[in-house]
């Protein structure tokens, strides 16, 4: 049965859902994950940096056309010395409850971020950083632990919650019942059936604009062609994410948009070269392993036959486009069986070897990566989990091997994502102390020149020990009711507070 037949056949045996659409100025998307906690800091999962910036603000804002960092909570932000930056925040700001944000709710969320009893996931927001003090009503000063390097682009992730209800509640009553400061309050929060968002009418606007869109709702759908199914009979208004054979198929509907592109997130396949999870009868502790494993997958090949348009075969632990990301010296590793065989042999796995590979999106992309490397004689057995558990067990030094995305927070910078998994912290899977000192030695510089000359030895390095298998950029198709204005952007983060409906 073709797609489209079996789109028909799930469409036919569902009952009709209420059309979408402009009539009661709401927009209805879906995605196949969702975050366990929507508190920026406490997710990694795509879904839940969309959520945060719907919800949350903070002090500067990046234009996704331009690059350009924006004021947005904040009406001055200065560098004091190399360490201090200074923060003036506007007046006037109101929080989804009522309560006026100002300098203490910032100092007070970087605080509690940077507590370590209160065991943040998402760290890298605020790691960077030592403490925040309050100077005046209006006004505070974020202390870094050292000079960072891309300190304005972090800036633009620290969001900011209302502190006296942050205290109040805690951080689990935050996630119950989130309030932001955002263009969009949270209305219904009901984990695995649907999260529903309001306009905030009291919305000061800033950077981001005043929103036109009055609600959005969002449901979790694991399924790509259920959630195609409700785009086709107005269940749903957007979607992502689409495959490609469902991409072609739609462009000929004359209801639907469809729009595909490269974005800053990238696939990569990790492997336990610091043997966390053991070194004895660990494979993946063996250079000549990881370089047999890099040459048994066929990435173009992948791409061509089910990624699609808009991604292209990587060779780096860093998307081209992000600051000190060098192309330059690196090791690429061509598609090339014969070779991962003898490198398995040489080795000492003639006959290969088991291992468990652990996954939580893009199915199909993983089942195509399993098959050839038991082409070669990798048994990888797949192990599907949730975004968030496959984060924990790899902190946790519980993970062999696995295929995952990164979108770097939307941050345009190696520190976002390089320094993120090779830095010598729990996503550190390769613990190699040369690179982790280089890495360091970027991050800390404010000098972009030393930056670069910094970063290029450790991501050739990284490259040379195969310590990842870097797949390729990740590309976005997205498809929507036609009568939708909306602009996707690289940093995917769909920003439905610029969408609005055509009259």
């Amino acid at each position: 049965m073709g797609w489209f037949a079996r789109v028909l056949v799930l469409v036919l045996s569902a009952i009709a859902p209420a059309f979408a659409g402009p009539a009661d100025n709401t927009l209805r998307w879906a995605s196949d994950s969702e975050p366990a906690n929507i508190i920026p800091y406490q997710n990694t999962v795509r879904e839940g940096v969309v959520m945060g910036f719907l919800i949350w603000d903070a002090p500067t804002y990046r234009d996704p056309t331009s690059g350009e960092y924006r004021l947005h909570l904040a009406e001055s932000v200065r560098l004091v010395d190399a360490t201090t930056i200074e923060i003036r925040m506007r007046q006037g700001i109101v929080a989804h409850d009522g309560e006026v944000v100002d300098a203490q709710d910032l100092v007070d969320t970087v605080n509690i971020m940077l507590d370590p009893a209160n065991r943040i996931v998402n760290f890298q927001r605020v790691s960077w950083l030592a403490r925040a003090e309050l100077v005046d009503a209006q006004t505070a000063r974020l202390i870094m632990k050292e000079p960072f390097g891309p300190w304005q682009e972090y800036l633009t992730n620290v969001v900011v919650m209302p502190s006296d209800y942050l205290r109040r509640v805690g951080l689990e009553g935050m996630a119950r019942e989130p309030i932001g400061t955002g263009p969009y309050r949270v209305s219904e929060l009901a984990p695995g059936r649907q999260t529903v968002l309001e306009r905030f009418d009291r919305y000061f606007g800033g950077a981001k604009g005043q929103p036109s869109i009055q609600r959005l709702i969002f449901r979790r759908i694991p399924e790509a062609n259920t959630r195609l199914a409700e785009l086709l009979t107005g269940g749903l208004d957007w979607v992502w994410r689409v495959l490609p054979d469902q991409a072609r198929n739609l462009r000929s509907r004359r209801n639907l948009t469809v729009v595909s592109g490269e974005t800053v997130r990238i696939v990569y396949i990790g492997m336990d070269a610091g043997g966390r999870t053991g070194r004895e009868g660990n494979p993946m502790t063996d250079l000549r392993v990881r370089r047999a494993i890099s040459h048994a997958i066929d990435r173009p090949g992948i791409i061509r036959n089910l990624v699609g348009e808009g991604a292209s075969v990587l060779h780096t632990p860093c998307h081209p486009e992000q600051f000190g990301c060098t192309q330059e010296g690196i090791t690429r590793y061509e598609y090339d069986p014969a070779r991962a065989r003898a490198l398995l042999a040489e080795a000492g796995y003639p006959n290969g070897f088991e291992v468990a590979l652990m996954a939580y999106r893009e199915r199909p992309w993983v089942e195509a990566v399993i098959g050839q490397l038991r082409a070669v004689g990798i048994r990888a057995n797949l192990s599907w989990v949730q975004a968030d558990t496959s984060s924990s067990e790899v902190r946790d030094g519980r993970v062999r091997m696995n295929m995952g995305a990164w979108g770097s927070t939307s941050l345009y910078d190696v520190a976002a994502i390089t320094s993120y998994f090779f830095g010598d912290n729990p996503n550190d899977m390769a613990r190699d102390a040369e690179v982790a000192a280089m890495l360091r030695r970027g991050d800390t510089s404010t000098d972009p020149a030393a930056r670069i000359e910094a970063y290029a030895p450790a991501i050739r390095r990284i490259t040379e020990q195969a310590y990842w298998l870097p797949m390729w950029t990740f590309p976005l198709t997205y498809a929507f009711n036609s009568q939708l204005e909306f602009r996707p952007s690289a940093d995917e983060v769909p920003r439905f507070f610029e969408a609005r409906w055509r009259r």
